[in-house]
């Protein structure tokens, strides 16, 4: 007799079986609670039984269904990040920085731009809410708005990185440089060299890190009288803007001696406006940025640039989220990390008059 042949339903249901966690704990005969609190880290499992488990868990090939985890746990161990401009490299690094911690924690790490626009950030934050994440850093955009960003989020845990929110808004954690500090010590390098016309282009000071480098940069030039209000200059953060107030700055019936820039991609546009004038840099015009990055050592000149550590600084804010999810601190923490002046050709003294 011919065997029957196999219904099409019958081959639909016959897939291999993924095993569960009662398979893990029959193999290693323990409760199921007892596996859930090695897996998890919940309450304390001996090592020995720890290790069973974990060879129970590769045997089997168990995979542990997140989402039924996440529910029970009131976790989804997925984190997210909102940044202004991931074209920029200093934002992309803090990315990869926070990845690069998060990891190792098993953490997974879902990706927003902004693109400085509080109302594309806004979409975003929304989305994560709906998503579960179990923790936010964010970058704000330009014209970010914290009250709403907290009322977006709800009780999401919250760590800034790079830029403050509003100045009247409470920070539960944040991780960043002394950008004051860094912008003074730039300008007094260049004071150093004999600079006493010295320009500024910023960025919008709605941000408080734009806000900052401006404060330093006047501050080091109120110390030996030298302000000049002809020569601050507010722009986009981005090559455009850099390129426009350089060239109305360098075409000036008094031009300032050196100009610095208060982020990388102005820098970039500001030392293509000097090229396209036909000036010489430092030899005519001194330039020095902020926000150093990878390539700016191939350029001719090679540029001097404020250097931050972007990388350091989204490790720090993973972390500062981690534990404050995990409820390893409970404290409103801020972390000033360090700046480092990269002297490189970009500057020189001043041409005599």
């Amino acid at each position: 007799m011919s065997p029957k042949p196999v219904s099409r339903s019958t081959r639909r249901t016959r897939r291999p079986q993924h095993a569960t966690i009662r398979d893990v704990a029959r193999a290693v005969g323990a409760s199921i609670s007892t596996v859930s609190a090695a897996l998890n880290g919940t309450d304390y499992v001996s090592a020995a039984m720890r290790a069973k488990i974990e060879a129970a868990v590769q045997q089997l090939q168990y995979r542990p269904n997140d989402l039924a985890r996440g529910l029970r746990l009131r976790r989804t161990h997925t984190l997210a990040i909102v940044v202004p401009d991931l074209s920029n490299s200093f934002y992309a690094e803090i990315v990869r920085g926070m990845k690069d911690y998060t990891a190792a924690a098993n953490y997974t790490v879902l990706v927003g731009d902004s693109r400085e626009r509080w109302a594309e950030e806004k979409l975003f934050l929304e989305m994560l809410h709906r998503r579960r994440v179990d923790g936010v850093v964010r970058v704000p955009a330009g014209d970010g708005n914290a009250s709403q960003a907290a009322q977006v989020l709800g009780t999401i845990p919250v760590v800034y990185a790079d830029r403050y929110p509003e100045a009247d808004h409470p920070v539960a954690a944040w991780v960043g440089v002394d950008n004051a500090r860094a912008a003074m010590d730039a300008t007094q390098y260049l004071i150093s060299l004999g600079h006493r016309r010295i320009a500024i282009i910023s960025g919008p000071t709605t941000t408080r890190t734009a806000a900052e480098r401006l404060e330093g940069y006047q501050r080091a030039l109120r110390a030996i009288g030298s302000m000049h209000k002809e020569y601050i200059r507010n722009g986009e953060l981005d090559m455009a803007g850099g390129a426009r107030q350089a060239i109305e700055l360098l075409t000036q019936a008094k031009p300032p001696t050196a100009i610095f820039c208060a982020n990388n991609t102005m820098t970039l546009g500001a030392l293509e406006a000097i090229q396209q004038l036909g000036r010489a840099c430092p030899r005519e015009i001194s330039l020095l940025g902020f926000d150093d990055f990878a390539w700016s050592t191939l350029l001719r000149p090679r540029l001097t640039m404020v250097r931050q550590p972007a990388r350091e600084i989204g490790m720090t804010a993973g972390r500062m989220l981690i534990d404050t999810i995990e409820e390893r601190t409970r404290n409103r923490a801020t972390q000033t990390l360090p700046t480092q002046l990269m002297v490189r050709d970009s500057c020189a003294p001043p041409l005599r008059p």
